[in-house]
């Protein structure tokens, strides 16, 4: 009787727990943008290139301090010198496709976070070549809420390399993202 008691006191708390997760976690869609600062080399030829404006898409759920999002951006890099092949045009797309999560402090108003993730890294140099990695990245932000907007700012890390004609590209840089999400 004493273990029915404590099997059905166990069951309870938990049915409690799970039912109030739903009314604590929160749903939301965003927009972003901002500068992306990708580094494009091989071990003969580094090229010189413009900060593009990215722009992109997100859309995650939080409870409490962890927060888990898909994401999607786009960037066009005009490649400003370097020896490129034959065929070549002097210009970088650059998207990602992943997941990310953020780890942070959800204070009253502002929600300062770390965040990783892991996704699709699809480069074309239009001419040369066009392939998809996965990679990681790395960044910390912060995210001020008022009601339902949030506002955000984040710089994220990326490193990773594709391999074309027995040649090693090398791509990676410091991005600076910024924008809006709307919490349901």
């Amino acid at each position: 009787m004493k273990k029915s008691l404590w099997l059905l006191a166990i069951g309870g708390f938990l049915l409690l727990t799970a039912v109030s997760v739903p009314a604590q976690a929160q749903f939301y869609l965003g927009a972003r943008g901002g500068l992306s600062n990708e580094n494009a080399s091989t071990s003969q030829i580094h090229f010189d290139r413009n900060s593009a404006f990215l722009y992109g898409a997100q859309v995650g759920v939080k409870f409490l301090g962890f927060a888990v999002e898909g994401q999607y951006f786009h960037a066009n890099h005009t490649l400003l010198s370097g020896d490129l092949p034959a065929g070549a045009e002097q210009k970088l797309d650059y998207d990602y496709f992943g997941v990310n999560a953020k780890l942070g402090i959800p204070l009253a108003i502002i929600y300062p976070y770390i965040t990783g993730g892991y996704g699709w890294y699809s480069v074309d140099l239009p001419g040369l070549f066009k392939d998809s990695t996965g990679a990681i990245n790395v960044g910390a932000g912060a995210e001020v809420t008022l009601g339902k907007i949030g506002i955000f700012g984040e710089l994220r890390y990326t490193d990773f390399s594709i391999s074309f004609d027995n040649t090693d590209w090398d791509f990676g840089g410091v991005d600076l993202h910024f924008g809006l999400n709307i919490h349901f």
